[in-house]
């Protein structure tokens, strides 16, 4: 009996020291280092209102509010967003933002680099353009084109320098989005951007609020790029939100995203605009494959922007009807043709194509997504540093992937058994040795 409990007790000890060990390899691996400095643009704020370490910039033209769909640019307001409704993560936001003027600005920061070292640059931002004072949502028909910037040699603000590599324009109104973008440094720095562009050529965008709000911002390294790398694409948008999404739509014949030269029935013949044609859709992708089915229609309310390297040439909302929405007399260039989705949708494809657009050819690109199993609740939030509404939860900042994990869980048990197991035998052993 003697020998049966010691036994006992020795598997008891083997299996205890065994869930220990096997605790720590159940955790998930460490975060890779964010290399910005203030990250999440927290307090203090310097006088021109910028969130430390991270240096302002704007573009000023010539006032034309005669006619605001000149597109003009005029400086505006910078402040710390101190409202938790307008906070994505930490106790404040960068907020910029004008009345009336259309504006074009941001903010940049310098980052020591590994020549030959690929980065990958996000941050989180939200927007809001109206007529009328919070809590009236944003009018969706507007553009703020916000994107993320990265200059490979690090030119120390100079935004306008046709080095920086863009991502693709984005226009999260009411709601907290991400934009991404990644370029190889040639230097032994790099500059981040942040950007948002109200000043649209030929739109009336000339509102009474006109506000982005920048947060949660973040660089890392992901890797040196392999040999004989092409050089990176002018853009790199956010990756799709749909797990398992299917391959990136390009303007080849791939089941994500076409883009032939074939072209687009009318119903009456017109002249051929000088250019290329390229015509966009959006289908419901019921069964999130990524490919339109013979028993899936299509999809309202996605907004489609068509862009070059230098501004937005084209902008529309798709119908849910299987005519696309067209842009011709597209000047022979690289665009990127994107879609911007409500809260209430998600991505079946990649949320972007590029496109060498050539003279008399047409383009078709189809964009799929599907209505969110599990819709989130947004509450429509925006105004210049609102009054705190105690009755508005803080948005929460961007989930990190954590949690424990099932490998983790069947460790603490395996701790607890052994314990218990453990107690037992000695309880046993020390009744023996009393009676």
């Amino acid at each position: 009996m003697k020998k049966i409990l010691t036994l006992m007790g020795l598997m008891a000890l083997f299996t205890l020291l065994w869930s220990m060990s096997a605790a720590p390899s159940a955790a998930a691996p460490a975060m890779q280092t964010n290399l910005l400095k203030n990250p999440s643009f927290e307090q203090p704020y310097g006088g021109d209102g910028n969130a430390h370490d991270w240096v302002r910039w704007d573009e000023v033209t010539p006032d034309k509010f005669g006619d605001c769909t000149n597109g003009y640019a005029k400086s505006p307001q910078w402040s710390a967003e101190l409202n938790p409704a307008l906070v994505n993560s930490g106790s404040a936001s960068q907020h910029i933002g004008n009345q009336w003027d259309t504006w074009h600005a941001g903010m940049w920061q310098n980052v020591p680099a590994t020549p030959g070292s690929r980065y990958r640059f996000t941050f989180y931002a939200q927007g809001r353009g109206s007529m009328d004072q919070y809590p009236a949502a944003s009018d969706t028909g507007l553009q703020m084109n916000v994107r993320a910037g990265i200059d490979p040699s690090g030119n120390g603000g100079y935004w306008y320098d046709g080095d920086i590599v863009w991502s693709g324009s984005a226009n999260p109104h009411d709601a907290w989005q991400p934009v991404t973008v990644e370029a190889v440094a040639t230097g032994n720095q790099i500059t981040v951007y942040t950007s948002a562009n109200w000043a649209v050529p030929g739109v009336n965008q000339c509102y009474a609020h006109l506000d982005v709000w920048f947060d949660t911002a973040e660089l890392i390294e992901v890797g040196p790029p392999p040999t004989n790398t092409p050089p990176p694409q002018p853009t790199s948008p956010p990756a799709p939100a749909v797990t398992n999404t299917p391959v990136p739509p390009t303007a080849t014949n791939t089941p994500e995203v076409t883009a032939t030269n074939t072209a687009v029935p009318t119903d009456t013949p017109s002249p051929t605009p000088a250019g290329g044609t390229v015509c966009v859709n959006a289908f419901n992708d019921e069964n999130g494959n990524g490919v339109q089915d013979a028993n899936e229609g299509y999809m309202a309310g996605v907004t489609f922007t068509i862009a070059n390297a230098s501004a937005i040439v084209g902008q529309a909302i798709s119908t849910g009807t299987e005519a696309p929405v067209c842009q011709e007399g597209l000047v022979p260039d690289r665009y990127q043709v994107k879609q911007v989705l409500p809260p209430r949708l998600e991505a079946t494809t990649a949320d972007y194509a590029d496109l060498d657009v050539q003279v008399g050819q047409t383009y078709g690109v189809a964009f799929g997504s599907r209505i969110r199993v599990e819709a989130t609740a947004t509450t429509a939030i925006a105004a210049v540093s609102p009054t705190p509404d105690s009755s508005q939860p803080a948005n929460p900042a961007p989930d990190d992937g954590g949690g424990v994990s099932g490998l983790a869980i069947a460790g603490i048990v395996m701790l607890v058994l052994a314990v218990v197991l453990l107690g037992a035998v000695l309880f046993v052993l020390l009744r023996r040795q009393t009676g």
